[in-house]
């Protein structure tokens, strides 16, 4: 069995190329798997500004396909979802687009405020819906889980994250010029240049 999975957020629904895919999709009955993280916001721009669309599931109809709206923050829900897609895709059925409903809880990127276009009440609200501790909880109801188990795992987790973080640091730089090395398999003309300039550079060759 094979399959095709891809994500996006629901920003990149608005794309040509998106569209475009989906309508390949449904048009040549292809195994894929198209999961949509609706986090609510593409940068700052909100949902209800993207799309005149119900729901971004609803843009699978266009194309002939199967589309699920599924709580993103339930990870039992979700996994269920996705399974029923993969066993579609598997057996010759055809590709599904889940929307998965979350919320941003951080930034866009280290260049973004979000702070300047969504309402603080709402961001502490999707804190508490968030599926982490949502899938923490249901553990903990179940006995399955404790806040001390809680502790070790992070504790546990820390380490590993130390460990890493202290082998990166470890790890000898590598010269300015391979940064061209690993881009194609035969190095264009242009790029080989620069590649020359940089290297002889580093050697100390001059202007």
């Amino acid at each position: 069995h094979r399959a095709v999975v891809v994500s996006c957020g629901e920003g990149a629904t608005s794309k040509g190329d998106f569209l475009e895919t989906l309508n390949l999709a449904g048009a040549w009955h292809i195994p894929l798997v198209m999961v949509v993280n609706n986090n609510q916001w593409a940068i700052s721009t909100p949902r209800s500004q993207q799309s005149a669309a119900e729901t971004i599931a609803q843009k699978a109809i266009a194309a002939g396909i199967r589309g699920v709206q599924v709580d993103g923050n339930d990870y039992f829900a979700l996994s269920h979802v996705l399974q029923q897609a993969l066993d579609t895709a598997w057996h010759a059925k055809g590709p599904t687009l889940i929307e998965a409903v979350s919320y941003r809880l951080s930034d866009h990127t280290t260049a973004d405020d979000a702070k300047r276009y969504r309402k603080q009440a709402d961001l502490e609200q999707a804190w508490q819906r968030e599926p982490i501790l949502r899938l923490k909880r249901w553990l903990m109801a179940q006995q399955w889980w404790s806040e001390e188990d809680e502790k070790a795992w992070q504790s546990e987790a820390k380490q590993q994250i130390e460990a890493a973080v202290k082998a990166y640091l470890a790890t000898p730089a590598q010269p300015p010029e391979v940064m061209f090395e690993y881009l194609y398999e035969s190095m264009p003309e242009a790029l080989a240049e620069q590649y020359l300039e940089v290297k002889y550079a580093r050697w100390g060759g001059g202007q």
